[in-house]
């Protein structure tokens, strides 16, 4: 208990914004004021399915080990391309180092990138297969032809004595190229669990979908006071400022409820429809949250 304490206090004085942890139990980490905000979509493949990935006829596909890899140019190029897009929330921004260290972390793994036809590369997976299961850990596509390509190799695979396991973001699509859906077996899994370190940063981030006012008041942050209080976000076109008020709260909620409309998956109306948040003065308005695609785990 001193631990967490201690720990959370010091990001705070170091300025930093949010932290995420992969928790042991969701239950033991949400007293200190984690909250489940990002998931990972699961799609289990039937091997019956993976016939209607036939190889493919435009650009080329390359794969190799990735500590033995002169991929990881093209790797790094398009997770990076990602980010810059502007539309990503708690993706990591993977340093040198990280890229360094993936084949220790995660030995035995394959990559493959997918090259159009003016050999600029458009897509990338990680896989390995262990235990009669084939594994793709992460898979990144910039155009449909690049989502079919690397379709189209784990196809080439295709086996009745193997499962097939694909992990995305859960805002993926991936299910929709499949002309058959019906034994497709998706699930929505909470992944990583985040903590709110400083509210004041990450509401200044955040976008809302209308210009206007929002009072919310945030409750029970039993480590940071500071973050508790009613704060109000002004947004004047697409400038954002925030600032502590006295006024009363149009939205109320415990930092734990409030990570999950800020940082979740939840916008505020569900929120206060679960009973989440509680509405005291309804807003036409709401959060601009961007996209997780998060496949790290520390």
């Amino acid at each position: 208990n001193r631990l967490m304490n201690e720990i959370i206090l010091e990001l705070y004085k170091q300025n930093y914004a949010i932290s995420n942890l992969a928790p042991f139990s969701e239950s033991f980490y949400r007293r200190y004021g984690y909250e489940n905000a990002i998931y990972e979509k699961m799609y289990e493949l039937n091997p019956a399915y993976l016939r209607l990935f036939k190889p493919i006829k435009e650009g080329k596909i390359v794969r190799e080990k990735w500590k033995e890899s002169n991929l990881k140019e093209a790797v790094i190029r398009l997770y990076q391309d990602k980010l810059n897009q502007n539309n990503q929330r708690n993706t990591v921004d993977r340093e040198e180092w990280w890229w360094d260290r993936l084949d220790t972390y995660y030995p035995g793994r394959f990559i493959c990138v997918y090259f159009d036809k003016n050999n600029q590369p458009a897509g990338y997976m990680f896989y390995c297969i262990r235990d009669r299961d084939f594994r793709v850990e992460e898979l990144y596509y910039k155009t449909p032809q690049a989502a079919k390509a690397l379709l189209s190799i784990i196809a080439s695979h295709s086996s009745s004595d193997l499962k097939y396991y694909v992990k995305m973001p859960e805002s993926s699509l991936l299910g929709e190229f499949f002309p058959e859906q019906e034994e497709l077996k998706v699930q929505i899994l909470p992944y990583m669990m985040t903590r709110i370190i400083n509210v004041e940063q990450v509401l200044e981030a955040l976008h809302l979908t209308n210009s206007g006012k929002i009072n919310m008041e945030i409750t029970d942050d039993e480590i940071v006071a500071e973050n508790n209080g009613t704060w109000e976000i002004d947004q004047i076109n697409k400038e954002t400022k925030v600032r502590k008020n006295e006024k009363d709260p149009d939205y109320s909620g415990s930092l734990t409820n409030w990570t999950k409309v800020l940082l979740g998956h939840l916008t505020l109306k569900q929120a206060v429809r679960l009973g989440f948040i509680k509405e005291h003065h309804p807003v036409d308005n709401d959060f601009i949250k961007g996209e997780v695609s998060f496949y790290d785990y520390f």
